[in-house]
């Protein structure tokens, strides 16, 4: 019913054997590895051909999988024909993954000997035999030059019963690679991620689980354990390893009896000179191969995907998203949110994928362009805009896209802007409109920017309207629950959890509880977004690493993981990213919003609407003049003056309006208890001799112009004045 995994095993064991056999005839039927070439294209070409077709997303998966195998394939023994190679025992041939259907020795437990039929997989003198574990249907990783030199040193350090090591910075397949090869050589690959509060028990029972299991383990970000946990970890890996190579059936592990499974290996990932990493022990190091990965193949891994998706055209629009990364990084300014590598062209090429199954027979330059511009737009602060259209327009020239169809969802926006008393202008639609993007391609995204630029009603608005669009029925949406955390108004322990020092108990955090109660929804029809409200540094966000790259998994420090659904989003809200780490920036998704762009406009229009109701017509139309003459140019002269608090157009008109209704309402007090006050004063203000107390919209309904100057002057200089 699923066939992914037995559709690659049985194509690359019919691939290497049709190579072998090319080969072996070579010196006798010159020609041979050619017309092996022209097999693998001729065969590479049909399966592009059904991924184009109409497809169920179970088959869309498989043969995805299968074209990202036989490219590499083909250009393997395309290569093998362009240097002459004409013998199996030619390095460029033996440093290839092979696969093998054969007899194989097994020894039984008396001691006798039998064969039986089984797949191998050989990698230079490394020899594996397949792991049979169900995996799914599931993708495999793009395989360029720098993935070969990886496998080779992992299936090295296999055969010698030792782990892997692959250390390099953020974004260059260091974790996926190790995944990808325990799908090659079917083995479950438990990742996890590593924090500074794992403790060698908490190690111990991984190890436990491992060497029972025989599965393998990638600790992701290693070096952030603890430098005197990392030397007690060293002990325990040597005593599974010394294991494995004596072969036994049972051992002693820190006071359990195991049975051994000689599967089991562990694998770590290690991102160097970044904060908070400690330097591996020597006893440690002694344990692991290290392979340094640096620089990924961006265009070839671009130019594979885009063929799996069905591009026909996919060489140049692979080159054309390479291309726009690279001037961006060269052309624009520099951010702390801004980010060019391996993970935002991935972003890109799943965008593209989605694109082009939705809108087929588009042109599919088009469909790139539309992409480059949904995933990265939102982003990019207002300066750095029309250098990014400069730059998408000159790598394609005379491309125009059509207008996207958002007029259900903009009509619900409006309506929710209404139902909040917020202005629903061009700058918050269009944001608006860009966080839905990015949250419908990545599941971890952040909401970049300072106080008063929108970013929690634009939230707000957003999911409001979603779920307005499902109860209509429009558009196929979503019902949205959002839940709120402030990560930082806690401490670590209480955020993920923490072992109390005395009982030994584990007491649940914050963060692991909401997480554990939204993966647990299982329905088809909401969605769910996890919102992190609060400063981002390394100290706490390095923590989620894995939950928002592609393994979507929540590692807790008492070991346990917690998988995201498909339905659910981390979001965060954070006023920049002056603290955080390459890890951490790579793999969200970024909405840049600017207060500068929202201005102080749509906040006055809101705040004096209802004050229209409070004060009265006369009263709208005197603040309004005294607003739009003072406002302005008070905010123009602070920001010219050195600010012992900084603070925007945003906040001081927040604090105009605040200081101007308790001021006001303070003035309005003082005339209705003065004793010289005449009726005709207390009429104009609204105060009638038999009023309760209870009335209080006719107190303060047209109150007299002068008090409203007056609260005006006295709340303009208290809030701008406070603030230089």
């Amino acid at each position: 019913e699923w066939p992914g995994q037995v559709v690659l095993l049985g194509s690359q064991i019919y691939w290497t054997r049709d190579i072998a056999e090319a080969l072996r005839n070579e010196k006798s039927n010159p020609g041979s590895v050619k017309k092996a070439v022209e097999k693998c294209d001729r065969q590479l070409k049909e399966i592009i051909e059904l991924v184009r077709g109409d497809l169920t997303p179970l088959q869309r998966k498989t043969l995805s999988a299968l074209v990202v195998m036989d490219v590499h394939n083909r250009d393997v023994a395309r290569k093998l024909a362009e240097d002459g190679v004409s013998s199996e025992r030619d390095f460029s041939w033996l440093s290839q993954l092979r696969a093998t259907y054969e007899l194989k020795k097994v020894q039984k437990d008396d001691g006798s000997c039998d064969r039986k039929e089984t797949v191998m997989l050989r990698m230079m003198n490394a020899s594996v035999e397949y792991g049979y574990e169900y995996l799914g249907n599931s993708s495999r990783l793009v395989i360029t030059p720098l993935t070969d030199r990886c496998y080779r040193t992992l299936m090295g350090a296999i055969h010698l019963n030792l782990g892997g090591a692959p250390e390099g910075p953020a974004g260059t397949g260091k974790t996926e690679t190790t995944k990808d090869l325990a799908k090659a050589l079917a083995r479950q690959c438990v990742v996890f991620n590593c924090s500074d509060s794992l403790d060698y028990l908490t190690m111990a029972r991984f190890f436990k689980g491992l060497a029972s299991s025989g599965a393998w383990a990638c600790f992701d970000e290693f070096n952030r354990i603890d430098l005197e946990v990392l030397s007690v970890i060293a002990q325990q890996v040597l005593e599974i390893q010394i294991a494995v190579k004596n072969n036994v059936k049972k051992f002693f592990f820190e006071g359990s009896e195991l049975t051994l499974r000689p599967t089991c290996n562990v694998f770590i990932t290690m991102n160097p000179g970044y904060a908070g990493r400690s330097e591996l022990p020597d006893n440690l190091k002694a344990l692991f191969r290290t392979v340094a990965m640096m620089v990924p193949d961006y265009a070839l891994i671009s130019e594979i995907l885009l063929y799996s998706d069905g591009y026909l055209n996919a060489r140049a629009c692979a080159r054309k998203i390479v291309a726009t990364y690279r001037l961006c990084s060269e052309q624009l300014s520099s951010q702390d949110h801004y980010d060019y590598g391996m993970r935002a062209v991935i972003a890109v090429l799943r965008a593209a994928g989605n694109l082009k199954r939705k809108h087929p027979e588009e042109c599919e330059f088009v469909l790139t362009l539309r992409a480059i511009i949904d995933v990265n737009l939102c982003k990019f602060l207002a300066h750095d805009v029309p250098l990014f259209y400069g730059i998408v327009g000159d790598l394609f020239p005379g491309v125009v896209l059509p207008k996207t169809d958002y007029e259900n969802l903009h009509a619900a926006v409006i309506d929710q802007c209404t139902a909040r008393n917020l202005q629903p202008t061009e700058y918050f639609l269009t944001k608006i409109t860009q966080l839905y993007e990015m949250i419908v391609v990545r599941h971890g995204l952040m909401l970049v920017g300072e106080t008063m630029s929108g970013k929690s009603s634009a939230l707000a608005v957003l999911a409001g309207a979603l779920t307005d669009l499902h109860e209509k029925g429009l558009n196929d949406e979503k019902e949205v629950i959002a839940t709120y955390l402030n990560p930082k108004a806690v401490t670590m322990g209480q955020l993920y959890g923490e072992t109390d020092n005395v009982t030994q108990e584990w007491r649940e955090g914050v963060l692991g509880l909401h997480f554990r109660k939204l993966a647990n929804m299982r329905e088809t029809h909401i969605r769910k977004w996890l919102v992190m409200d609060g400063p981002v540094d390394a100290i706490w966000i390095e923590n989620m690493n894995t939950v928002l790259d592609d393994n979507k998994k929540l590692c807790l420090p008492n070991s346990e993981i917690i998988a995201m659904t498909g339905l659910m989003n981390l979001i965060f809200e954070v006023a920049d990213l002056a603290v955080a780490s390459p890890a951490t920036v790579s793999r969200c998704g970024m909405v840049y919003m600017e207060p500068a762009e929202v201005g102080w406009k749509p906040q006055f229009k809101s705040w004096v609407s209802e004050a229209r109701v409070m004060y009265g017509n006369e009263a709208h139309d005197r603040l309004s003049t005294l607003f739009e003459t003072f406002l302005p140019a008070s905010v123009e002269k602070v920001g010219e003056l050195k600010k012992i608090s900084p603070a925007g157009e945003g906040n001081l008109t927040a604090s105009l309006t605040r200081l101007f209704d308790a001021t006001l309402k303070d003035l309005i007090t003082g005339y209705e208890n003065s004793s010289d006050v005449s009726n005709d004063a207390a009429h104009t203000a609204g105060i009638a001799n038999d009023e309760t107390e209870s009335s209080v919209v006719s107190r303060y309904l047209n109150p007299p112009i002068t008090a409203i100057d007056a609260s005006f002057l006295f709340a303009l200089v208290w809030s701008v004045g406070g603030c230089v």
